[in-house]
């Protein structure tokens, strides 16, 4: 009676261990955005390259200036504008932390358009167009220089 209890008791802790793992694997392989980490380049110099850079242009941004969504862009052109296409995507970009090193979080929201109609469905958060703008955005914010005061690079002497 002892042995059999044991052994119920064991499957239990495996079956809880088992799924403590599937849900986070599933929460892992579910990530619908692209991360930015340890950007070290001051503020002012961040949101500049990402208004440089994100697609198609701005369209709104948050009042203080850490949340700036794009214009309506080509999910398989990020540089071609999509405002009446029938699948357009928009890029949310948020710069985290409150002094450095910040993190850049990307996401993508992707919608198509109903068929004979002006209205779009939501489609939710792409993961592979969050990749797509946040491999440019990290190229653009690496290729960076970190001071860009043309006063203190001229020597008057």
């Amino acid at each position: 009676m002892r042995l059999s209890s044991q052994i119920l008791r064991a499957g239990r802790g495996l079956a809880l261990t088992l799924l403590w793992l599937w849900i986070g694997l599933f929460t892992q392989a579910c990530q619908t955005k692209a991360m930015i980490n340890e950007v070290m380049l001051p503020l002012a110099v961040v949101r500049k390259v990402i208004l440089d850079h994100v697609p198609v242009g701005v369209i709104d941004e948050s009042r203080n200036g850490r949340t700036i969504t794009s214009d309506w862009f080509d999910p398989r052109d990020l540089d071609q504008p999509a405002e009446d296409k029938r699948i357009r995507a928009r890029a949310v970009v948020t710069i985290l932390n409150s002094r450095r090193p910040y993190a850049v979080d990307v996401k993508v929201e992707k919608q198509v358009k109903l068929r004979g109609q002006n209205k779009y469905r939501d489609e939710g958060l792409d993961r592979d167009l969050a990749r797509a703008v946040g491999a440019r955005l990290r190229e653009a914010l690496a290729n960076r220089p970190a001071d860009v005061n043309v006063i203190d690079d001229f020597r008057a002497f």
